[in-house]
């Protein structure tokens, strides 16, 4: 009798309840096994990769995926912007704009990314590698043809990556999530693959890491916009771009605030490769991965409410945003206890996984530890406030982050605080950004936002 009354507790939690929550629900269960397994593949890659290329070519991957990360923004913002008019429509039933909105943004973004690599060839031949990455361990030569083979992979995932958003608008959080497995799963066998089969190459870790999503998200595209989404499925027919302004409009505000982000988080690695040099690339990335594992469950979490936020925004249904919001600061809570247990094991941690070949500060690691905390308590009132479009503070806050981050990491570079330098820069602007966005959210949420907060 307890065990069927257990059991019916549980099933209640996923049958029972507002739809909008459900839904969400059922994508945070599937996504946090889906984030338990790519977490799992993450770590087995991490010193498979490094037996097969080496610490300095493992972090010369490390910073090209960096400066690769800055190009995924350049959608203009028309993935976010996609995203958030597509759940409007959807919540409205509008399905006719719905379809518009999708294909004329396959149209815009194919045109970009063919413009993108374009410009990326050329480019390519009058830049020198060898000092982009700090080395001269590899020839210019052979670095460059590793560069162009990525952006070519980076340009054609650029246009597949749109089911990314068009699912997180039908809150199919879930499917998204599955799709990246396989990828993963499809890297840790190339991985393995090359380990056993050939030599280490540069070229050949680049090949692998940068197809795997753009193959898996071609044949995932093709296989539910012939069955499942077949309805959304984009059509020349249905490319008006003088009706899909409204998006275009978002989408630009959104790539502001994308860039103004990239500077701040996605510099880091470039910054250390400058300063201290690929090897240490390698140390601080294994650092970050290491100490982002509790908020990466936690924005697992978070991330489904994206859309849902938009829809109950929509229908000014204001109770069941603020009763969500607390109980995802409940969550926060147990992210940043589990936070702190992860510093304490540390030590423990890299030596039964990368052994006594990386040695990690501890400095790092609590600056670390600081930098997730502040990050994830507001990062629940930043993605509330991209869900429902209000994101000029933000363009201003980011703004002001991008100016101050290379400026601050350069003076405690310049005070010898080795890798530490970086993590301080973000905690100073982690503490600007909590202060505000939470404000804005309180302001909105009440109804009594004005001017900038509410816009």
């Amino acid at each position: 009798m307890t065990k069927f009354f257990k059991f019916s507790h549980y099933r209640n939690l996923f049958t029972s309840g507002h739809p909008r929550t459900l839904r969400a629900k059922k994508n945070i269960l599937v996504s946090f096994i889906s984030r338990i397994v790519a977490i799992t593949i993450n770590f087995i890659v991490v010193p498979l990769t490094l037996s097969y290329v080496g610490k300095v070519e493992y972090g010369i991957w490390m910073t090209l995926s960096s400066i690769i990360a800055w190009f995924s923004y350049f959608d203009i913002g028309l993935g976010n912007g996609l995203r958030n008019k597509l759940a409007e429509a959807l919540a409205t039933n509008d399905k006719e704009t719905a379809k518009i909105y999708i294909s004329s943004t396959y149209a815009l973004i194919s045109f970009l990314a063919l413009l993108m690599f374009i410009c990326l060839y050329i480019a390519a031949y009058f830049i020198s590698w060898n000092k982009v990455f700090n080395t001269d361990t590899i020839s210019n030569e052979d670095l460059q043809k590793v560069v162009i083979m990525v952006f070519f992979l980076f340009c054609t995932g650029f246009i597949f990556k749109l089911l990314s958003s068009l699912l997180q608008a039908l809150q199919k959080y879930w499917i998204k999530d599955v799709i990246g497995i396989i990828a993963q799963l499809v890297g840790l066998a190339g991985i393995f693959i090359l380990v056993k089969t050939t030599e280490g190459s540069l070229f050949n870790l680049c090949l692998i890491y940068a197809g795997k999503t753009p193959i898996v998200m071609l044949l995932a595209s093709i296989l539910l916009f012939s069955r499942n989404l077949s309805y959304l499925r984009p059509r020349i027919l249905y490319v008006q771009l003088r009706r899909a302004l409204p998006l275009i409009n978002l989408g630009f505000r959104f790539f502001l605030n994308q860039i103004f982000y990239l500077i701040v988080s996605q510099s880091s690695l470039i910054l250390v490769a400058q300063f201290f040099g690929p090897g240490e690339v390698t140390i601080y990335n294994l650092a970050v991965k290491y100490m982002t594992l509790g908020s990466m469950v936690y924005l697992m979490v978070l991330t489904p409410f994206l859309s849902a936020f938009t829809e109950a925004y929509t229908r000014k249904e204001y109770e069941w945003i603020r009763s969500t919001i607390n109980k995802i600061n409940t969550i926060w809570i147990l992210t940043s206890v589990s936070t702190i247990i992860l510093m304490l094991l540390y030590r423990i941690f890299f030596r039964l996984w990368v052994g006594e070949s990386i040695q990690v500060p501890f400095p790092l690691i609590l600056g670390l530890t600081a930098s997730s905390i502040i990050g994830t308590f507001y990062n629940k009132y930043s993605l509330f406030l991209n869900g429902i479009g209000k994101i000029h503070l933000q363009t201003y806050l980011l703004g002001l982050q991008a100016f101050l981050f290379i400026p601050l990491s350069y003076l405690f570079y310049k005070l010898d605080l080795h890798l530490l330098s970086i993590v301080l820069a973000q905690i100073i602007l982690h503490c600007i950004a909590a202060y505000l966005m939470y404000n804005q959210y309180k302001k909105i949420i009440s109804q009594t936002a004005t001017g900038v907060w509410n816009k």
